[in-house]
């Protein structure tokens, strides 16, 4: 049964008998909640997501390491979002319903910082991985995954999504009535470009930081904190990521996930990854406290890196609207971008955008009803 939205109404029984179609290109938290919030407010939506499955920068890896036993056993790394924050009150409330659902779960983490006023607020944590908070808002919503659109065509029965990549062909679906792009600017604009140009020469202004993220598992470390802001070298934030909610490690195995500050990534944007989980690596154990590693050689059981071209915007929101929407195109934008970066910034704006499409819509009405 789909949910309806709190604040936006499903259509009137008045409204005609095809279903409003909405193609929604991203499956970020940004594209999840534009999308859960269409979908309950009557839209059919489908959701075009180019990676194997939904949850963008919400992203957990998952890797196989042999144990000392012999024994395969399976690490997980939330590579992507560390925690959500959730300050407004609209957005508490999805979070307990969320919690409700067993999506997501409170964590509190002990923060060490050298600076007062950096340490990073908790709030929730997805689980068992990250993406599960996008899976949950997707669940009524059709999901095309392993879809990378390459671009839109419009003509009068509306918008096509061409999809495929260099080992497929492109593949045409639609039409739509609306098309919302939930994706990181630079890439929206190149959808956009001959559609909405100005969006497009606004989009590609925006600069968003890199970041590259160290994987690591090592033997279990009697370590005081569940994560860290290191003041000084190329790491931004550290956390045990087997200390969080829900997560299962195996005994003995600490699992670890850092992020190179923004200089750090944007200066070694092209490096070869094996070299920067090689630096992250050696940054990390510094961090570790040298009296509980003294009795024995730390052994590493697995260390990689992953380099998010586009992890976070360098600026505050990108002008006064939490998204954008075109009604005589029907197109619209949104993205934590345009609410000043995060997941609860990123889910404000693909709701809002929601939002503004249904009020549109529902304003029409009268006008469809006596013409």
């Amino acid at each position: 049964m789909t949910t309806r939205h709190p604040k936006v109404a499903a259509l009137p029984a008045a409204a005609p008998s095809r279903a409003v179609s909405v193609a929604v290109i991203g499956a970020g938290i940004a594209g999840a909640a534009c999308a859960a919030s269409l979908q309950g407010a009557g839209m059919h939506v489908t959701v075009f997501e180019k990676a194997r499955g939904v949850g963008g920068r919400m992203a957990t890896r998952r890797v196989t390491v042999q144990g000392a036993d012999g024994v395969a056993h399976t690490l997980a790394f939330d590579h992507g979002a560390q925690h959500i924050t959730a300050r407004s009150p609209r957005f508490r409330a999805a979070m307990r319903r969320a919690e409700a659902a067993g999506a997501v779960a409170p964590w509190q983490p002990r923060v060490h910082s050298g600076l007062p006023g950096r340490v990073q607020a908790g709030g929730f944590v997805a689980q068992p991985q990250m993406s599960a908070l996008c899976r949950h808002l997707l669940q009524d919503v059709a999901v095309q995954a392993e879809r990378p659109v390459q671009r839109l065509q419009r003509s009068a029965a509306g918008w096509q999504v061409v999809t495929g990549s260099a080992d497929k062909p492109p593949v045409t679906s639609g039409p739509f009535d609306h098309v919302m792009l939930a994706m990181p600017p630079a890439q929206a604009a190149v959808l956009l470009a001959g559609h909405h140009d100005g969006w497009a020469d606004a989009l590609m202004s925006v600069r968003m930081d890199p970041c590259w993220t160290l994987m690591a598992a090592t033997d279990d470390v009697d370590w005081p904190w569940d994560a860290a802001e290191p003041v000084t070298g190329p790491l931004a934030w550290v956390a045990r990521n087997d200390r969080k909610p829900g997560r299962e490690t195996p005994p003995g195995i600490a699992t670890w996930v850092a992020h190179a500050t923004p200089a750090w990534s944007a200066q070694h944007l092209e490096a070869d990854p094996r070299v920067v989980a090689e630096t992250l690596r050696k940054a990390l154990q510094s961090l570790l406290p040298a009296d509980r590693l003294s009795a024995r050689p730390l052994r590493w059981h697995h260390s990689a890196a992953h380099r998010w071209r586009y992890a976070m915007p360098a600026a505050a929101a990108l002008d006064a609207s939490e998204c954008w929407w075109d009604a005589e195109l029907g197109l619209g934008v949104c993205g934590d971008y345009m609410a000043g970066g995060g997941v609860e910034a990123a889910w404000r704006s693909g709701d809002e955008l929601a939002d503004t499409v249904a009020a549109w819509l529902e304003e029409r009405q009268p006008e469809a009803e006596t013409a």
